[in-house]
Parts: structure tokens; C-alpha cells; sequence
């Protein structure tokens, strides 16, 4: 069976709660004891007062059987046996004394189990009331005891923990006052450093702003004169960059002349070369159709006819497409010598011009060559 703790005022510092709780644990323990042993003592009570019952009804079936004998000798006791002979009725009275005798005897037996019945239902009735009288005024003297010892236990924990409060609290208030004191004066100390610290960094701020003041107006004259510097070196490098730039044009531009001419000189002399090699390769021309003739005048045209392939007029186009390669191989040194701006090395592209053009000169004699050997 559970119950719940009583419930204690808690105050600061006032009890040790474990302590607390394990004497009332231990009451509560008892409680339940005593609570226990009353409850085995109902059980005690509740079987004697059912023996009771049963000995109560024990005794109403022997007043039934009392009273049923009883009837029946009343109906039975009305004839006589006077009129049936001497010997006859002497044995009916005999019998009938008999049956008054076991009747009497019966009637006394019965009320005695009765009187013991009843008796020893009233001893056990009168037992178990006394037991459940004296085990219920142990429990309540024990339950009595056990609530006693807790409410006055509690009532000690109580009065220690409201001392013990009331001490603790008139020392915190004393802290308290002793804290808010310093607190006050170390306010009004804050509070005076706090002026001079203000009055001190009002002064610094003034004399700050007026240094400030003088650094940003020769700040501003010295950007005066930077820029005045800078506009005067901007105006000069200006000036010498457009000197360059036309110097680096004309130099170009002469580096240009230069390279045409060279390119020109380069043509003259490829087509030279080219009528040459032409003249050359007509003269073989003409060897190999006088040979081709004397074959054929010999009687060798049977042979000749399959190994002979006709012949093409070479188109005097070869001189021609030299030189035009010749020229925009020129032109297109020339322009990348000017698009290169006047720090190109424009001596370098004309010989480059001058290298291919003798590249593209060799390429055309030596076709020359291979079809005068075809």
C-alpha cells in the first residue's frame, strides 16, 4: 500500500532532504506494519464470526428436529390401547414408554448441543470481538504512535529548519547591506573617475581634431602639388610618346621602302632565273624531239609510240605566277612590318621576304627541271 509523503516546507539551507525523507520512509514503514497485523487480525475476526454462524445453524436444526419430535408424539398420544388386550397393550405401553423415555432423552440432548452450540458461539463470539478489540486498539495505538513520532519529528525538522532560515537570512541581509554599501561607494568612485576620464579624453579630442585639422590642410596642399606634378609629367610623357610614335612611323615606314625594294630586286632576279630555266628546258625540249624524229626516221616509232606521251606547250604562265607570288610575298612583309607597330624588327621580315622568295625561285626550276627530264 503506498501513501504519499507529507509534504514539508522547503526553506534555504533549512533541512537535509535525504534525512528528511528517510525518517519518513521508516514511519511510513511502520504504518504499514501496524496497518498489516490489523488486516490479519480482521481475517481472524471474520473466521470466528463465521464458526459463529455455523454453530447458530447448527442449533436452529436441533430446534427443528425438538419441535418435529414434538408433533409427532402429539399426534401420536391419542389412541389407547385398553381395548386390545392385556398382554397387547401392555407391549404398546412398554413401547410407547420407550419411545417417551428416547423422546425425553432426545429432547434433553438436543437442548444440550443447543445450550453448548450456543454457548460456545457466544465464547467464540465474545473471543473474537475481544481479539478484534484488542488488535484494532494495538494498530490505532501503534498507527497513534507512529503519526505522533512523525508529527513530531516533522515539527522538529520544522522548527530547526526555521531557525536555521531565519539565521541564514539575517546573515544574507547583513551580506547584503555590507555589498550594497561597498557597491555604493565603489559607484561613487566609478562615477568621479568616470568625469575625469571624460574632461581627460575631451581635452585629448580637441587637441586631436586641431592636429587633424593642420595634417589634412597640408594634406590637401601636398595633393595640390601631386597634381599639379602629375598633369605637368602626364603632359611630358604625352608629348614624348607622340615624338616616338611618329619617330617609330618614318622608321617603319623606311624599313617598308626598304623591304619593296628588296622584294623588287628579288623578283628581277627570280624572273631571270625563270628565263633561264626556261631557256634551258626549251632547248631540251627541242633535243628531245629531234631524238624523238631520228627514232622515228630510224623505224623505231613502234617503240618509241608507247613509251612517247604527246606533248603539252608549257604556257609562258610560270614567269608570270613567280613573279605575282614574288609581289605578294613583298606586300605581305611590307604590311606586317606596319601593322607590327614601330618597334617591329622590320629588317628581320625582309629577309624572311627575301628567304621565301628565293624558296618559291628554287621550287620553280626545279619543277622546271623535272618536267624537262619528264
Amino acid at each position: 500500500m503506498t501513501q504519499q509523503n507529507a509534504a514539508f516546507r522547503t526553506v534555504m539551507r533549512g533541512y537535509e532532504p535525504n534525512e528528511v525523507d528517510r525518517a519518513i520512509a521508516d514511519l511510513q514503514r511502520a504504518l504499514e506494519q501496524a496497518r498489516a497485523e490489523s488486516g490479519s487480525s480482521s481475517v481472524a475476526v471474520t473466521k470466528l464470526t463465521s464458526q459463529v454462524s455455523h454453530l447458530e445453524e447448527q442449533a436452529n436444526g436441533y430446534r427443528t428436529r425438538i419441535a418435529a419430535l414434538e408433533q409427532e408424539q402429539k399426534e401420536s398420544s391419542a389412541p389407547t390401547y385398553t381395548d386390545l388386550g392385556a398382554r397387547i397393550g401392555k407391549i404398546l405401553k412398554l413401547a410407547e414408554d420407550e419411545a417417551n423415555d428416547l423422546r425425553t432423552k432426545a429432547r434433553a440432548e438436543a437442548e444440550k448441543l443447543v445450550a453448548e452450540a450456543e454457548a460456545a458461539a457466544e465464547q467464540a463470539r465474545t473471543a473474537a470481538d475481544r481479539y478484534a478489540a484488542d488488535v484494532t486498539s494495538r494498530a490505532d495505538a501503534e498507527s497513534t504512535r507512529v503519526l505522533e513520532a512523525a508529527k513530531r519529528q516533522s515539527d522538529e525538522i520544522l522548527d530547526y529548519a526555521d531557525r536555521e532560515a531565519t539565521a541564514r537570512r539575517e546573515e544574507a541581509e547583513a551580506v547584503y547591506e555590507h555589498q550594497r554599501a561597498r557597491a555604493a561607494a565603489a559607484a561613487a568612485d566609478f562615477e568621479k573617475t568616470l568625469a575625469e576620464r571624460r574632461d581627460k579624453a575631451a581635452e585629448e579630442f580637441s587637441s586631436l581634431m586641431q592636429a587633424n585639422e593642420q595634417a589634412i590642410a597640408m594634406a590637401q596642399e601636398r595633393q595640390a602639388a601631386i597634381e599639379a606634378e602629375a598633369d605637368r609629367t602626364l603632359a611630358e610623357a604625352k608629348a614624348q610618346a607622340e615624338a616616338h610614335l611618329k619617330s617609330a612611323r618614318e622608321e617603319a615606314a623606311q624599313h617598308v621602302d626598304s623591304a619593296r625594294l628588296s622584294a623588287e630586286k628579288i623578283r628581277r632576279e627570280s624572273e631571270r632565273e625563270l628565263q633561264a630555266a626556261t631557256a634551258r628546258r626549251d632547248s631540251i625540249t627541242a633535243q628531245l624531239t629531234n631524238v624523238r624524229q631520228m627514232l622515228a626516221t630510224l623505224g623505231g616509232a613502234a617503240i618509241v609510240n608507247p613509251l612517247a606521251e604527246p606533248e603539252e606547250p608549257v604556257a609562258p604562265v610560270a614567269p608570270v605566277e613567280a613573279e605575282s607570288e614574288a609581289d605578294d610575298e613583298a606586300d605581305a612583309a611590307a604590311e606586317a612590318a606596319v601593322d607590327a607597330g614601330p618597334e617591329a624588327d622590320v629588317e628581320g621580315d625582309t629577309g624572311d621576304a627575301e628567304l621565301e622568295v628565293e624558296q618559291e625561285a628554287a621550287e620553280a626550276e626545279g619543277m622546271v627541271e623535272q618536267e624537262t627530264l619528264a
